[in-house]
């Protein structure tokens, strides 16, 4: 494949660094940081805190988090498997990165096929906390300023706040729902939708990081093969000798 094995062992080597372990180990800190900031986000930590049906919301957060984590380490052993040009982490190295690859696309299928139950689950989810826990802090706080930021009412509209099954505060609408401080004009679209709609927004962004990184990491794995197989070349040439 290589005339000069030495040069293919460096140029795989370069690559292998550069293009991906490198790579690997910024997404991973990214995934992290992500992770924890939605962990620590007072209104997102409070809102989810107060049902214990969102319970699956931390799993996965941690879930990322541990992704992110364990891409790091992926890319440190990627880095030093290649310059120490040792077989045995670049076959982890490879090992690693394809369960991570079955993972991800095992996951992808499992939420694609999933949507709707995850819609009806945020829905259900929402309105029994609005009904059962609002205007209780800090949960009032953080529903109100999910009001106005996204410009809805309720879980699934204003009527959702005269339920009967609301068995907390009076049955009135919060001002957080009144249009432009109007409250004789309500904002007509429940949360749930609405936050459904912003996830659709960016759904071509995260769409575009997720080819991104999928590329990165099937250049790791092509390139880790081609290192080890230059790897043993070498070795075999030196023998030789």
């Amino acid at each position: 494949m290589c005339g000069d094995g030495r040069m293919c062992v460096f140029c795989c080597k370069y690559v292998l660094i550069v293009g991906c372990c490198i790579l690997h180990v910024l997404c991973g800190c990214a995934l992290v940081g992500l992770g924890l900031y939605l962990c620590l986000e007072p209104n997102m930590r409070s809102y989810a805190a107060s049902s214990s049906d969102l319970h699956e919301y931390y799993i996965a957060l941690y879930c990322i988090i541990g992704i992110g984590g364990l891409m790091m380490l992926v890319g440190f052993l990627g880095c030093c498997g290649a310059c120490a040009e040792n077989r045995f982490l670049l076959v982890m190295f490879f090992t690693l990165l394809l369960l991570i690859c079955v993972a991800e696309v095992g996951g992808g299928f499992y939420a694609y096929f999933n949507q709707d139950k995850f819609q009806t689950l945020v829905k259900d989810s929402m309105a029994d906390t609005m009904l059962k826990r609002y205007p209780e802090e800090p949960i009032g706080s953080a529903v109100d300023l999910m009001q106005t930021e996204l410009m809805c009412c309720g879980s699934t509209g204003p009527e959702m706040w005269k339920s009967p099954n609301r068995t907390s505060g009076e049955r009135d609408i919060p001002e957080s729902c009144c249009v432009g401080g109007d409250c004789g004009i309500y904002y007509q679209d429940g949360c749930s939708t609405k936050l459904f709609e912003l996830l659709e927004r960016n759904l071509v962004l995260v769409a575009g990081l997720t080819i991104g990184i999928g590329v990165v990491q099937f250049l790791g794995l092509i390139f880790s093969c081609c290192l080890c197989i230059a790897i043993g070349r070498q070795e075999k040439e030196k023998e030789y000798i």
